[in-house]
């Protein structure tokens, strides 16, 4: 029942200790399968997109207005 449990809760990053004493970290999921992965790139999208068409507006009207 312990396992099934631990099986559910699958961390994103994994780190295994080597035998030389270094240690290895991998990443189990692909980051735009997570929940984190998909609101950080929407966030990127909006502001690569969005920043530069609101400041030209704002600098457009700014113009217009005199």
């Amino acid at each position: 029942m312990k396992k099934d449990k631990e099986n559910k809760k699958d961390p994103y990053i994994k780190t295994k200790q080597k035998a030389n004493g270094g240690i290895e970290v991998e990443m189990p999921k692909s980051p735009s399968k997570t929940v984190t992965g998909k609101v950080f790139a929407i966030l990127v999208a909006v502001l690569t997109i969005g920043v530069p068409v609101i400041s030209l507006i704002y600098l457009l009207i700014r113009y217009m207005i005199g």
